[in-house]
C-alpha cells in the first residue's frame, strides 16, 4: 500500500506539479517521493521540533498542535541528525506500520473472523495516506490508542493507561480516550462477574497527557487552553455559526460542497456504526467512537478534516468489517474507498487542501 501511494504521489509531482498552496518547504522538492509528504501542518511540526512553541490568540500559531509527535521528531533529529521533514516522515511510517500490526492483533482478539478484513479497511480508508508518511500526528495517535485498548483487553491496565497518556499528549480528544478506556475497563470487570477494583479506574489518569500540555501552556503563555484559543486563527470561533456550519458552508460554491460532504459522510458513518458496536464490541468502544468523532464534528467549521480524524476511531473499521458481510458489499466498498484514497493522495501531493 505504501509503495503504491509513493508511486502515485511521485508521478503526480513529476507530471502535474505542485499547484496548491500547501507545500511547507521546497527543501525536498528534488526528491518527490519525500516531498509529497511535506504539506500544510508539517510546517508547524517543523517549528515545534526545531524552535519550540509560539502562541497567538488571534492568528494561527504552534500552540494548536500537541507535543508528542514533534518531540519524537526532535529526538530522531538529535540521534541521527536527519532533516526535520525526513524525521517526521520516518516517525509516521514507523508508527503507521506498528499501528497496523497492533490493530490487527486487537481485532483478532475481539473478532478473529473479521480481523483481516478490518485491517484492510483501515489501510484503504480514503484518508489513510496520513498514516503512511505524511508529517502529521495521526499515525502516532493511532498507534497509541490501539495499543491502549489492546493492553486493556489483555488485562494490562497499567500499560493501557501509559499509552492513553501518550495518546492524549498527541491529539486534542482526551475526553474520548479517558471515557472509552475507563468504561471498557469497568465493563470488562462487570462481565467477569467480579467486584470492581481500584485498578479498574486507573485509565482515568490517561488524561495526564492533556493535563501536562495544559500545564506547559499555562506556564509559558498564561493560557492553559491556548491550543483552543488559537483556533481563532483558523476561523474556528465556536458558537452556532461553527456548530451548525452555516457560516463557512454558505461561502462554498455548490459544486465545491462535494468535498465537505465527503468528510461529513465518513464522519456520520462512524457515528452510525457506533450504535451496533455497543453489542458487538461493548459500550466502552461505542462511547469512545461517539466522543472522539463527535468533538471534531461539533468544533469543525465546515466538516473538512473529519475524514482524517476518523482514523482515530479505529473500532469503526472492525464494525464496518462486520457490516460488510458479503463479497458484493466488500468489493463495492473497496472500489469506492480505494478510488478516493488515490484521489486524495494526488490532491495532497499537489499541495491542495485535503484535511
Amino acid at each position: 500500500m505504501l509503495l503504491g501511494l509513493l508511486i502515485v504521489g511521485t508521478i503526480t509531482e513529476l507530471t502535474l506539479g505542485v499547484r496548491g498552496h500547501g507545500r511547507t518547504s521546497p527543501v525536498l522538492e528534488a526528491w518527490p517521493f519525500l516531498d509529497m509528504w511535506v504539506r500544510w501542518d508539517a510546517g508547524w511540526y517543523e517549528q515545534i521540533a526545531l524552535r519550540g512553541y509560539t502562541f497567538s490568540s488571534t492568528e494561527q500559531s504552534a500552540a494548536a498542535f500537541f507535543p508528542a509527535y514533534p518531540l519524537l521528531m526532535r529526538g530522531l533529529i538529535f540521534i541521527s541528525g536527519v532533516n526535520v521533514f525526513i524525521a517526521g516522515t520516518i516517525v509516521t511510517i514507523i508508527c503507521g506500520a506498528l499501528a497496523a500490526v497492533v490493530f490487527s492483533k486487537w481485532a483478532t482478539l475481539m473478532r478473529p473472523n473479521e480481523a483481516s478484513l478490518a485491517t484492510w479497511l483501515l489501510l484503504s480508508w480514503p484518508f489513510a495516506f496520513y498514516i503512511f508518511g505524511a508529517v502529521y500526528s495521526d499515525a502516532l495517535f493511532l498507534l497509541c490508542i490501539t495499543s491502549a485498548f489492546f493492553h486493556l483487553e489483555r488485562g494490562r491496565t497499567g500499560w493501557a493507561t501509559v499509552f492513553g497518556i501518550v495518546a492524549t499528549a498527541t491529539r486534542p480528544i482526551a475526553p474520548a480516550v479517558v471515557i472509552g478506556l475507563t468504561l471498557r475497563s469497568l465493563e470488562k470487570r462487570r462481565a467477569s462477574g467480579e467486584r470492581l477494583r481500584a485498578i479498574d479506574f486507573l485509565p482515568v489518569f490517561a488524561g495526564l497527557g492533556l493535563a501536562g500540555f495544559m500545564t506547559f501552556l499555562w506556564w509559558k503563555f498564561g493560557d492553559p487552553f491556548a491550543f483552543a484559543t488559537t483556533q481563532a486563527g483558523w476561523g474556528q470561533l465556536g458558537g452556532p455559526e461553527t456548530w451548525l456550519k452555516y457560516g463557512a458552508l454558505s461561502k462554498f460554491k455548490p459544486v465545491d460542497l462535494t468535498f465537505p460532504a465527503l468528510h461529513a459522510a465518513l464522519a456520520f458513518l462512524c457515528v452510525g456504526l457506533a450504535w451496533p458496536m455497543r453489542k458487538t464490541l461493548g459500550w466502552g468502544y461505542s462511547a469512545y467512537v461517539v466522543v472522539a468523532i463527535g468533538i471534531p464534528i461539533i468544533t469543525s467549521r465546515d466538516f473538512i478534516g473529519l475524514g482524517r480524524y476518523a482514523l482515530a476511531v479505529f473500532p469503526v473499521f472492525l464494525q464496518l468489517a462486520i457490516a460488510l458481510d458479503s463479497k458484493v458489499r466488500q468489493r463495492a466498498w473497496f472500489a469506492f474507498a480505494s478510488a478516493i484514497l488515490v484521489l486524495m493522495t494526488v490532491r495532497f501531493a499537489q499541495a491542495y487542501y485535503t484535511s
